[in-house]
């Protein structure tokens, strides 16, 4: 299809001007006769040679780096070395599955006491951020995944995750270690 370029300038314009990302159905409300969807389609297929690409989600839509783009940074952070440890994978799963969560929530699920710097490396990666204080316990921190975690992993919200139930039917029984 084609389109006024007017159009599309403005739709371009307004996605790369803008600070976060565009509810479709607002965008779509400014075009009188045109399909957003195509013009949606024709400025991915321009800015995919550019390494940008147009990102949808939950109704909105921006332009930001493509998938190509982001597993070359991927590979460049990988080569810098900073892996998370198996013990920093399992603590981001239970803060993920089981947020909000206390530091001791997580040593009594996991049965060990935390390395000291553990929650720290994952605030550091970005995974993971305080929130608020329990009101009763102390007044302990909790922690929360962040959205950072969510683009990491593929998911577009927490629901995405599967619940208790379904980890335990992947899973299966769970045998008592002798």
């Amino acid at each position: 299809m084609n389109f006024a370029p007017a159009t599309v300038h403005a739709v371009e314009a307004l996605l790369l001007a803008s600070p976060r990302p565009i509810n479709e159905a607002e965008l779509q409300a400014h075009l009188t006769g045109e399909h957003l969807d195509a013009i949606l389609r024709e400025l991915d297929t321009f800015w995919r040679g550019r390494g940008l690409a147009i990102l949808r989600k939950d109704g909105s839509v921006a332009i930001g780096p493509s998938a190509e783009v982001l597993a070359t940074f991927a590979d460049l952070d990988k080569q810098k070395g900073r892996r998370l440890t198996e013990a920093a994978v399992q603590t981001l799963c239970y803060i993920a599955i089981n947020q909000p969560v206390t530091q001791k929530n997580i040593e009594s699920a996991r049965g060990v006491v935390l390395f000291k710097g553990l929650i720290d490396s994952l605030m550091d990666a970005g995974f993971v951020r305080t929130s608020i204080r329990k009101t009763d316990s102390g007044r302990a921190l909790t922690y929360v995944t962040t959205e950072l975690f969510l683009e990491h992993f593929g998911l577009s919200a927490l629901s995405d995750l599967p619940t208790q139930d379904e980890l335990f039917e992947l899973v299966g029984p769970l045998q008592a270690s002798d």
